[in-house]
């Protein structure tokens, strides 16, 4: 079961321009382990600290580590939402007033759009 908290943010970046700028600016974790899969309209782009946390991703949702308070999150990228911009689905584990981890997540990804 995958659930989550949504954050709808827009771009005006391609998806290839926007999924170079996600790995070049994720540095809270040392080599993140990301999977993209493509859909019709939308991209789906996971991402998470290793394989490890992808797949209990898999198993549980999302979900936050308790000990580091990290957890994976996941980027729609909908090129087929307007021709001016696309609109970026980040969902979280938790609301961003709640947790560090995920305010820069957030923050991280807001600096690129």
């Amino acid at each position: 079961m995958i659930t989550g908290i949504d954050y709808i943010l827009y771009t005006d970046k391609d998806k290839d321009t926007f999924i170079e700028k996600i790995k070049e600016s994720i540095t809270f974790w040392e080599d993140p382990y990301i999977v993209i899969d493509n859909e019709d309209e939308t991209t789906d782009i996971f991402v998470s600290r290793d394989e490890e946390m992808f797949h209990l991703m898999d198993e549980k949702g999302f979900y936050v580590e308790e000990l580091s308070g990290e957890g994976p999150f996941l980027l729609i990228f909908n090129s087929g939402y307007s021709p001016k911009e696309n609109r970026v689905t980040l969902v979280l584990s938790e609301e961003i007033f709640e947790s560090k981890f995920f305010k820069q997540v957030f923050n991280t990804i807001k600096s690129i759009l």
